[in-house]
């Protein structure tokens, strides 16, 4: 059975989320050391770390690490990233956000996710 688009856009959010997990962890790091978590948290909402640890949900929620590095952008990522790659942040947020909500996504939506 064919897999649907919005499937294959999942599926991509999750090895981004894979992969921009120790990416984000790095930078943070780098800036704050070992005490990062505690700015990755006061810039998600309160919604996302009432029941669960800042730790896993930026290691379960890809939102949650593209909003880290969207409120950070200026003090950590903008060292290492250009302003193709923050555009590219508030698209990937934008599909994350459609993805969420069940919207429908065409080929070429899923193509460009």
């Amino acid at each position: 059975m064919a897999i649907s688009n919005h499937e294959r856009v999942g599926r991509a959010l999750n090895l981004l989320r894979d992969g921009l997990y120790p990416f984000v962890e790095r930078e943070m790091k780098a800036v704050h050391g070992d005490r990062w978590l505690i700015p990755a948290s006061a810039s998600l909402p309160d919604s996302y770390v009432k029941s669960k640890n800042v730790e896993d949900v930026l290691r379960e929620d890809v939102s949650a690490l593209l909003i880290v590095i969207w409120e950070h952008w200026n003090p950590i990522f903008k060292q290492t990233l250009g302003q193709s790659e923050r555009t590219l942040v508030s698209e990937l947020r934008t599909t994350r956000n459609d993805w969420a909500h069940t919207s429908t996504f065409t080929f070429d939506d899923a193509y460009r996710a």
